[in-house]
């Protein structure tokens, strides 16, 4: 079910029709529609929900917040990564290291020179 972002959109109900016509009243149209508002002297104070569309919101909040947080890790990773690269490019090792043939039994240390 795809809600709108904006309470304005949604159907509105007053806390006295809550009040007046029952809980039953109010579920009726939140099955119909998918989210009620009800506003206190027109001014929203909750939306209602199904549980099963709660249950949804929550876990696409929690995806969305996994995918941040492995966006930051793999952020955080590549950084690292292009600061070890810079040592190698910056230093002339690498680069003597790759012009030589290679050789069998040669152990190679990052930061001597061979």
């Amino acid at each position: 079910m795809d809600l709108s972002l904006n309470l304005l959109d949604l159907e509105k109900t007053p806390a006295s029709d809550v009040k007046a016509k029952g809980w039953p009243e109010l579920m009726r149209k939140v099955a119909k529609l998918g989210a009620v508002v009800v506003t206190n002297h027109n001014h929203p104070q909750a939306v209602v929900v199904s549980a099963e569309e709660y249950q949804r919101l929550v876990s696409q909040a929690a995806g969305a917040s996994e995918a941040t947080q492995r966006a930051q890790s793999l952020k955080q990773l590549q950084t690292e990564f292009d600061a070890h690269l810079s040592v190698l490019n910056d230093g002339p090792g690498l680069a003597k290291a790759l012009a030589r043939p290679a050789r069998r039994g040669i152990k190679l240390t990052p930061g001597k020179s061979l």
